[in-house]
């Protein structure tokens, strides 16, 4: 049977709305098909324990157990590492008193590093029969029964409070290299009187912590002349005597 030309013009303006209609339905079953994939991926990576925290591994610790870290990370196991808040848990290890900084690390798919930065010893403080270690900031961080004779001996009074304390340690810290290994102690009588013990039974009166590397470098030529007392409080005028 012959198909008029009539039949035929119509059936060709039918096709382009089909193709349009066939075309809208493709677009709706990708996207469909695209939603329910990320629904998927975003129940496994937040939810599921396909990637969960199944271990956690700690770097950087020498004076601070592994144990102890990983307790005070607190975490679950089984946390989805997508989900892992890792600055909770680096507020957390960082409340270890002899940490300094922590760094948490997501490792994919099932672990977590974290890398602690340990305070380092700048000198000890008495305390009760022992000693504390304190860091360059004046934390205290450990006890030891015996002092360790590589660290010095700072001390203030009570009555003068952290600033006193602080001015000994930056006295301390502003001592040339060549010098600090023959400091014995630093005490702060207040936080503009400090003083120096220094091995032979030898003084430094270093004053407040003002100008503390310019004292330093005047006393480490003083150091090169035989005296009992080496004052550099008023660095541009320094004194020694017997």
């Amino acid at each position: 049977m012959t198909t008029s030309l009539a039949d035929r013009m119509t059936q060709r303006l039918r096709e382009p709305g089909q193709r349009r209609r066939l075309s809208r339905a493709t677009v709706a079953l990708i996207a469909v098909g695209v939603a329910l994939v990320l629904a998927a991926a975003a129940w496994v990576l937040l939810v599921s324990s396909v990637f969960g925290v199944s271990h956690v591994q700690v770097q950087g610790n020498v004076r601070v157990e592994q144990a102890d870290v990983v307790a005070a990370a607190k975490i679950p196991g089984g946390t989805p590492l997508a989900r892992l808040d890792t600055a909770a848990v680096a507020a957390r290890v960082a409340s270890i008193p002899a940490v300094a900084g922590v760094d948490v690390r997501r490792d994919w798919p099932r672990g977590v590093t974290i890398v602690v930065r340990e305070r380092v010893a700048a000198a000890v403080r008495e305390r009760g029969t022992g000693f504390v270690l304190v860091d360059r900031t004046g934390v205290v961080f450990d006890q030891v029964d015996k002092r360790p004779r590589e660290l010095p001996l700072v001390s203030a009074p009570v009555s003068a409070g952290p600033p006193a304390l602080r001015s000994a340690l930056d006295a301390l810290d502003a001592v040339p290299a060549s010098v600090r290994g023959e400091v014995r102690s630093v005490r702060a009588a207040s936080a503009d009187e400090v003083t120096l013990q220094l091995t032979r039974g030898r003084t430094v009166i270093w004053g407040d912590t003002s100008q503390g590397p310019r004292k330093g470098a005047v006393l480490a030529v003083l150091l090169t002349r035989k005296a009992d007392v080496y004052d550099v409080s008023v660095p541009d005028a320094p004194t020694t005597r017997k």
